[in-house]
């Protein structure tokens, strides 16, 4: 993982923490040399890891070592939630509070008020939704182009017909878009990989 991390060409890194086989050794992502987002994604929100809420923050916990942002998903148990972004705070870790729904896309104000919620807790909003059509994912845009300049935000949508938004967000003000090492190692349904991400805005550049 440190290789790899310090080899593609992205200016931000996700170690998906869900997916090791145990915690033990993170001190060795202190040799990745650019920031990294520490990500531990539960079962029940679509990740990997199926250890108890107390094993997965004292794992996110840990990663504050190396860290410059941490996820931490809306739906956590508030007590160890606001464990986790106290101790973020205190090591001056931005947080990213992170909403995940695999079967749809809410309404544009549902949408809105996850991401209220999210920016009173942490630094960052992220959103990420199935769409079941375009409208769909024109509804998350929508929501996108309209946020207040001073309000981080990650909204995408998943899936094929969502990975137009992995472009065009970016291009709306979301604050950053993910993109996969390669294609057999997708973290997300509808994910490009840094390569193709990079042709794609290479071409917008021109035009």
């Amino acid at each position: 993982m440190v290789r790899t991390a310090n080899s593609v060409d992205a200016d931000v890194v996700e170690l998906r923490l869900d997916s090791l086989n145990d915690a033990r050794g993170l001190e060795k992502f202190l040799s990745i040399k650019k920031p990294v987002i520490a990500t531990c994604m539960p079962s029940w929100e679509g990740g990997r890891f199926k250890g108890t809420e107390q094993q997965r923050i004292k794992i996110l916990e840990d990663a504050l070592l190396f860290a410059s942002y941490i996820t931490i998903e809306l739906r956590t148990v508030p007590r160890l939630r606001n464990k986790l972004v106290k101790a973020a705070k205190e090591r001056n870790v931005n947080v990213i509070v992170a909403y995940h729904d695999f079967a749809k896309t809410p309404s544009k104000k549902r949408i809105e008020g996850i991401i209220a919620r999210e920016m009173r807790i942490g630094d960052i909003a992220k959103v990420a939704f199935m769409p079941k059509d375009v409208n769909d994912v024109l509804t998350l845009l929508n929501v996108l182009s309209e946020k207040k300049q001073c309000v981080q935000v990650i909204a995408l949508s998943m899936g094929p017909v969502g990975r137009i938004s992995r472009i065009l967000g970016p291009l709306l003000g979301s604050y950053l878009t993910y993109g996969s090492v390669s294609k057999s190692r997708s973290a997300g349904p509808g994910q490009m990989t840094v390569s193709e991400l990079h042709e794609i805005f290479s071409i917008l550049k021109r035009k």
